[in-house]
């Protein structure tokens, strides 16, 4: 059962770590990397002026997060928040564990007088969509920019990286896609559905790792 949502400690860093390295391995323009994704963690857990983890327990296993950064919004003239990261493990999606990490999240930010928060999700992972407009979240008319820095950032833009399913070993390479599942040769494994599961085993997407 659902033990209750609370912030994360510094002995959740690495299941956080792990959580999010099923959602990056799900979006489109991320890789996973676990030394990196500790750190980020490391960070707020550290320095809770930059934003909040709050984890979700069941059975005294954490199972779910969502994370909250910080800023001002010059438009409200007021504290905003950036929904950075939300994931729920694969088992125990559809249960009730990511309404309540958002609501929690949600009512953090109205106590601490925040006047928004603000999220990004992939363009065709309709599941996330559906979940956050019944959390009463609305799309933006916005249009996201980014530029990156430097070249350590974990950006997925490789068309040929192959990725392994971590319950059978099935490797899925761009060159040859999927053709029963309709996915044409030269598919980035970014541009796959996230609704795509293993041709060999039926794991779902978030089941595969970079290979190669």
């Amino acid at each position: 059962m659902i033990s209750g949502i609370r912030i994360a400690r510094e002995s959740d860093e690495a299941r956080c770590s792990e959580l999010l390295g099923i959602l990056f391995s799900q979006e489109h323009e991320f890789t996973a990397d676990a030394a990196v994704q500790s750190r980020a963690i490391s960070m707020i857990i550290r320095n809770p002026e930059l934003g909040r983890i709050f984890v979700g327990e069941i059975d005294g296993v954490v199972q779910g997060m969502v994370l909250l950064l910080f800023t001002i919004s010059t438009v409200l003239g007021r504290k905003v928040a950036l929904l950075e990261d939300m994931v729920v493990a694969p088992a125990w999606r559809g249960k009730g564990l990511g309404t309540l990490l958002i609501n929690h999240a949600e009512d953090f930010a109205r106590s601490e007088g925040f006047g928004r928060i603000t999220l990004l999700t992939d363009r065709d992972n309709d599941i996330a969509q559906q979940f956050y407009r019944a959390q009463g979240f609305s799309p933006s008319e916005m249009v996201v920019f980014r530029k990156l820095l430097d070249d350590k950032t974990t950006l997925n833009n490789s068309a040929s990286s192959t990725w392994m399913c971590r319950e059978c070993g099935y490797l899925y390479d761009p060159a040859e896609g999927d053709p029963e599942s309709r996915i044409k040769e030269g598919t980035p494994f970014g541009e796959v559905s996230s609704q795509w599961s293993c041709p060999v085993c039926f794991a779902p997407k978030a089941d595969f790792d970079p290979f190669s």
